[in-house]
């Protein structure tokens, strides 16, 4: 049994998708398909049931993937202990962040700490909250970053920035023309939402409900995505939306958006470092978790 098959094969399991996995392993689909087939014959049995929409493993599927993810967490293991026996602290780290902090905040803090390392490689890969910690568990990133986390047994979280989530829009709407609005003013107002998954969306509508508003009240007039998408169709007048402060700054400053007070109503929250709980971690992403930890303490 070759440990590429073994690999392949607990990648299309997670992802419930031959197309998706072989895409993550930068091969095609008929070279995933062929791979599978290959472990089939070995084994004598059908690993996965490709008649469903989604692809899942049969019982003996589910005997393979128990045992695979020990291989493979061995594998890891045994390739990360034997690279920490160097001084130098090097290698790669595969980094998945959600945008608030995969577009706003780590690019320069991991610019800096490759200047201090410079002998480790960093992957950064952005994606929505739920899905880079989906793939952290599944090991595909070492670490994660992003900006809400629902509690799980299996997750570490550290504080990693923090950041303040603002109700914004276009300097033509009335709001901007200056002063407060009420929540009811807001549950009234048409509103541009971020796709579900997304940080800020998690985030905001946590708050909207610890003040009495149930966020399905909302007028949302349309879903735009992630933070981007939103914050473009705010400056086009679309509507209003929630954006972290990071992300606005130039459009703030250049008056392509307006902040919109709201009568005691905050949205303050950190941004989160997320790991497997049972995942040995390499000595460079040790030292990157040090460097967001000291940079966290330095930002008070």
């Amino acid at each position: 049994m070759d440990i590429r098959q073994l690999r392949l094969f607990c990648r299309i399991v997670d992802r419930k998708s031959f197309s998706l996995a072989a895409d993550e392993m930068h091969i095609t689909q008929p070279a995933a398909s062929q791979q599978v087939r290959s472990l089939e014959r070995e084994l004598k049995t059908i690993l996965l049931d490709r008649s469903r929409r989604t692809v899942v493993p049969t019982d003996a599927g589910q005997v393979l993937y128990r045992y695979g993810r020990e291989i493979l967490d061995l594998d890891e293991r045994a390739r990360t202990e034997i690279l920490d026996l160097s001084e130098l602290v090097a290698g790669r780290v595969v980094v998945g962040a959600s945008t608030g902090p995969g577009e706003h905040v780590l690019p320069a803090m991991l610019t800096q700490f490759k200047g201090d390392f410079p002998g480790v490689t960093i992957s950064l890969a952005v994606d929505d909250t739920h899905a880079v910690i989906e793939r952290v568990l599944s090991r595909e990133f070492e670490i994660g970053a992003v900006g809400a986390v629902t509690p799980r047994p299996e997750l570490v979280a550290e504080p990693l920035a923090r950041d303040e989530i603002v109700l914004v829009c276009s300097p033509a709407h009335p709001w901007a023309q200056g002063g407060q609005v009420t929540l009811d003013d807001l549950v009234a107002e048409p509103q541009l939402m971020q796709q579900q998954g997304a940080g800020v969306r998690i985030v905001v509508e946590d708050h909207l409900r610890r003040a009495g508003v149930r966020p399905e009240r909302l007028n949302v007039v349309m879903e735009m995505g992630l933070m981007e998408s939103a914050k473009q169709a705010a400056i086009a007048g679309g509507g209003v939306t929630f954006l972290s402060r990071w992300a606005i700054g130039p459009e703030v400053e250049h008056g392509a958006l307006t902040v919109v007070p709201i009568e005691g109503f905050r949205v303050l929250r950190d941004f989160y470092t997320v790991r497997s709980k049972t995942r040995v971690l390499s000595r460079a992403a040790e030292a990157l978790l040090a460097y967001f930890r000291e940079q966290y303490a330095a930002a008070g």
